[in-house]
């Protein structure tokens, strides 16, 4: 009969550990993606500001991401036309996440003149350049 109680605490220990291994993995993955946004977001904001257009972001109450196509706005008063103000709409990649060709489609069907920017961890690359 012990030994039988020795194996069920047994059992109950490996498997609280086991959960806390779980958690621990799955609270690292929340990080890297927070971590990645952070940075998608700090040199969007970077460039904006290095090449003079001003950057606003669509984020939730709390300061989370909001779920949509479209994650930030930068825009400018127009270069020779002070009554004109430049205006872009941006979907912001960050990590290893990528556009797929249904969220490319999507995009497109919501804005007539896109700009998708994608940060490597390394460098921000813009679909459409906005120097234009």
């Amino acid at each position: 009969m012990e030994r039988r109680a020795r194996r069920t605490v047994m059992a109950k220990k490996k498997s609280a550990a086991q959960e806390a291994w779980k958690t621990r993995r799955t609270m690292a993955v929340w990080e890297r993606v927070h971590a990645a946004e952070a940075a998608s977001k700090s040199a969007l904001a970077s460039y904006c500001n290095k090449h003079g257009w001003h950057v606003a972001f669509f984020e939730g109450k709390t300061g989370a991401p909001r779920t949509g196509i479209i994650d930030a706005v930068v825009f400018r008063i127009a270069r020779g036309k002070p009554d004109r103000l430049d205006l872009r709409l941006v979907q912001l990649k960050g990590g290893h996440a990528g556009a797929s060709g249904a969220e490319i489609k999507r995009l497109k069907k919501a804005v007539t003149d896109l700009s998708v920017a994608a940060y490597d961890g390394k460098v921000l690359h813009l679909v459409s350049d906005l120097n234009e």
